[in-house]
């Protein structure tokens, strides 16, 4: 039997954090700012001006701090089909980088996380896009830094469960005159009975840090890789203590835009 592997968030990155800097090697004309890679908003994007590689997205964390990172969340891109091999990098000079992993060409156009163990604490990290490219590169998130594994649910959940948002028209004698699909919205709700001071300590940091913005969650990478999502918490934060107050259980209610 397959070993499954807990639930984890992807919320926490660096790109951002004070006294920092995200600069890309080319911009394309028009409101295509490399910030908004990491506003957690699908509304716009980085788009780079020509296909020269190597190209980067490059963070420095500003003198004095370093911010350590496992984990690459790329959403909203066409990495696939310019052909484009991707990678992360680090540096403790801005000069002299290595290779947080070894490069890789996303499988599609769709979400790509690629976890790795994190290399230790470095003041410059960049994102390093390579390949052939057969058109300029785009991207609408791209987010590293460190996830946070959480635990196995105790409560079954649907990984699949989704609702088409749609507007149907229908004839006084029942019949369907015409249908108007809009997007299909994911939803996931996921339950930890009897958690401890540890788990709940990082529900509440993801929420504290997140709050109602988007976040990539994965609800099984050892065995379904391919299923992370961009999600958002629903409005309310309860987990009520359990009798004796040592313990909690804990709802999180999350959903999103499928791709």
């Amino acid at each position: 039997m397959a070993t499954w592997a807990k639930i984890k968030f992807f919320f926490d990155t660096m790109l951002g954090s004070t006294g920092s800097t995200l600069t890309a090697t080319s911009t394309a004309t028009g409101d295509y700012a490399a910030s908004y890679v990491y506003n957690w908003l699908e509304t716009n994007m980085w788009k780079a001006a020509n296909t020269t590689t190597p190209m980067y997205l490059s963070y420095d964390a500003g003198s004095g701090n370093t911010k350590t990172a496992d984990f690459l969340a790329i959403l909203g891109h066409n990495l696939k089909t310019i052909a484009a091999i991707v990678t992360l990098q680090y540096s403790s000079n801005g000069s002299t980088y290595t290779d947080a992993f070894t490069g890789e060409a996303p499988a599609a156009d769709t979400v790509y996380l690629k976890e790795f163990t994190s290399p230790g604490a470095y003041r410059y990290w960049r994102l390093k896009i390579t390949g052939t490219l057969s058109a300029a590169p785009y991207l609408t998130l791209c987010i590293w830094g460190n996830e946070t594994a959480l635990d196995y649910a105790t409560a079954s959940f649907d990984p699949y469960e989704q609702e088409v948002k749609a507007a149907v028209g229908m004839s006084q004698g029942g019949y369907v005159t015409g249908i108007h699909t809009e997007y299909t919205e994911r939803s996931l709700s996921l339950r930890f009975e009897d958690a401890d001071s540890t788990l709940y300590g990082k529900v509440k940091t993801w929420w504290d840090t997140s709050g109602l913005k988007n976040f990539f969650v994965a609800w099984e990478t050892a065995n379904n890789p391919s299923d992370v999502w961009l999600m958002r918490s629903d409005e309310k934060f309860s987990n009520p203590f359990k009798a004796g107050g040592l313990y909690r259980d804990i709802t999180v209610n999350l959903r999103g835009r499928k791709e």
